[in-house]
C-alpha cells in the first residue's frame, strides 16, 4: 500500500526529525506557504486545507489592494489557527495584527529593532548564500528560508543551492533553516537528514 503524502505532511516529517535532534528549540511551524497572486491567484484555497502546524507568509508586494487582501487572509488564518506573517512591511504587519514578519535578505539587519518592539513576533528572513546564513545566525531571528534549494519556476535558469550546500548551511548555524525554491512532493524526500527544519513554497502546496 502506498501512502500519499502532501507537501505539508513531508514538511512535518522533516520538522519532527529536526526537533528530535535539537534540545530547547523554540516550537516553529513545519511549513510556510508564501502567497503570490501570479502563481496562486486564489490563496484561500491553499490556506483552507493547510494543517495547523503550517504558517502563511503574505507577500504580494505589488497587489493594488494589498492591505485589504492581507486583512482578509489574516482573519482567515486566525480562524484556522494558522500562523500569519507579513513580508517586508512592519507597519502593515502591525496593522493586520500579524504573528510576525518575514524579511528579505537585504532587510534582515532590521531584526534587532523589530525584536525590541515586538518581542513575541516570529521573525524570519530570506537567505540566498552562505554569507547571509552566517549573518542571520547572529541576529535575533527565529528562522531563515534558504533559496533556491532546487531549480524553480520563479527564476528559470537560475543557479540553485543544491543538497550539498544545504547541508553546509544547516551545519553552520544553530538557527532553523527552511528549504524554499522548487520544492515539490517528488524532491522533498531528498532533504531528509539534511538538517532542514521544514519546507517553504509558493506553488508546492497546490497539489
Amino acid at each position: 500500500m502506498v501512502l500519499f503524502m502532501t507537501l505539508a505532511d513531508m514538511a512535518r516529517r522533516l520538522n519532527q526529525e529536526y526537533m528530535a535532534s535539537r534540545r530547547n528549540q523554540k516550537n516553529m511551524p513545519a511549513a510556510f506557504f508564501i502567497t503570490d497572486q501570479n502563481a496562486v491567484p486564489e490563496p484561500e484555497k491553499i490556506i483552507a486545507r493547510l494543517p495547523e502546524y503550517c504558517a502563511v507568509i503574505f507577500r504580494d508586494y505589488d497587489h493594488p489592494a494589498r492591505e485589504n487582501m492581507g486583512r482578509k487572509l489574516s482573519q482567515f488564518c486566525q480562524k484556522r489557527g494558522l500562523t500569519f506573517l507579513v513580508a517586508r512591511d512592519i507597519y502593515l504587519a502591525e496593522k493586520l495584527l500579524a504573528d510576525g514578519i518575514h524579511l528579505p535578505q537585504g532587510l534582515m539587519h532590521l531584526a534587532p529593532q523589530i525584536r525590541a518592539k515586538h518581542s513575541r513576533w516570529i521573525i524570519t528572513a530570506a537567505c540566498h548564500d552562505m554569507a547571509s546564513v552566517l549573518q542571520a545566525n547572529k541576529l535575533p531571528l527565529d528562522a531563515a528560508l534558504i533559496a533556491p534549494v532546487f531549480p524553480t519556476l520563479s527564476h528559470p535558469g537560475g543557479v540553485s543551492l543544491g543538497l550539498s550546500m544545504v547541508r553546509k548551511m544547516t551545519a553552520s548555524t544553530t538557527m532553523p533553516l527552511y528549504a524554499l525554491g522548487g520544492v515539490t512532493c517528488e524532491n522533498a524526500g531528498d532533504l531528509a537528514g539534511s538538517g532542514i527544519a521544514g519546507l517553504a513554497a509558493i506553488r508546492g502546496f497546490k497539489d
